[in-house]
């Protein structure tokens, strides 16, 4: 649109009055609302306008992917997760919710930033979003492998080399082999909240027992995520028929590289 001349300063100028006598009428209203002692009304926005998104369709593909991975490898798991640009952005409350024409799905977050994706045609059709409750450039979308909780809170030290070898194959088979170039398994990292000062593990071998006490540590390779109460279990350091039980409050396992 553009404007003949001297148009442009009248509209400026009538829009500067009409904003004055506008805010000079809702300050009348609220000062009469006060005096007659009403309530003024409160408008709750639920979410960021500008929040975080992220395209349904993309992480649906990227979890067809990597399913084969874990399919083949019964001691670890793979997760949508949503990992923050920096330490200082936090994951307490955060949410996912799976937005389409026709689909309305809140999808739970723990408390490592992971999501369990559910694999709807519907909202792919829909080309639907994934939408957090944060705004914009804080957080990121990405996936994560972690060794598989077992139920019994009980891991044979055989069972964690294992589980951490499917794991490290899975990363160089999907993509990540020229990082992991040289790599091995050296230990697995129990991973508990942070503050958590009764954190820690017990090995157990014939009879007796040890603990290892967590430290502030990263939980998983990168450092955006910044440091939990992390109990790492080296494998060279315990007999091949030792066994790890975590104290309760454990939230994730992860490797531990060299």
């Amino acid at each position: 649109m553009t404007f003949g001349r001297g148009e442009a300063p009248r509209l400026h100028y009538n829009g500067a009055f009409m904003n004055r006598r506008t805010l000079l009428t809702l300050a009348l209203l609220a000062a009469r609302a006060a005096h007659a002692g009403e309530d003024m009304p409160v408008v709750h926005v639920p979410a960021p306008a500008d929040a975080e998104w992220h395209s349904y369709r993309h992480a649906y593909k990227a979890a067809s992917f990597f399913a084969p991975y874990v399919a083949t490898r019964p001691l670890i798991q793979a997760h949508l997760q949503i990992r923050p640009n920096t330490e200082d952005a936090p994951l307490d409350g955060l949410r996912i919710q799976l937005q389409g024409a026709t689909t309305q799905v809140d999808i739970p977050v723990d408390a490592l930033g992971r999501a369990t994706l559910p694999m709807l045609k519907q909202a792919y059709d829909e080309d639907a979003v994934l939408r957090l409750n944060r705004r914009k450039g804080y957080y990121q979308f990405s996936g994560r492998y972690s060794i598989r909780p077992r139920e019994d809170g009980r891991y044979p030290l055989a069972m964690l080399r294992e589980a951490c070898e499917q794991l490290i194959s899975a990363q160089r088979a999907s993509g990540y082999r020229l990082r992991l170039l040289g790599k091995e398994c050296k230990g697995v990292k129990f991973i508990f909240a942070r503050g958590d000062a009764a954190a820690a593990v017990e090995v157990r071998h014939a009879g007796s027992s040890a603990r290892i006490a967590a430290q502030p540590g990263l939980p998983f390779e990168n450092r955006s995520m910044g440091p939990y109460q992390v109990a790492t279990v080296r494998l060279a350091d315990w007999p091949a028929q030792a066994e790890v039980v975590p104290l309760p409050g454990l939230l994730g396992i992860g490797t531990l590289y060299d």
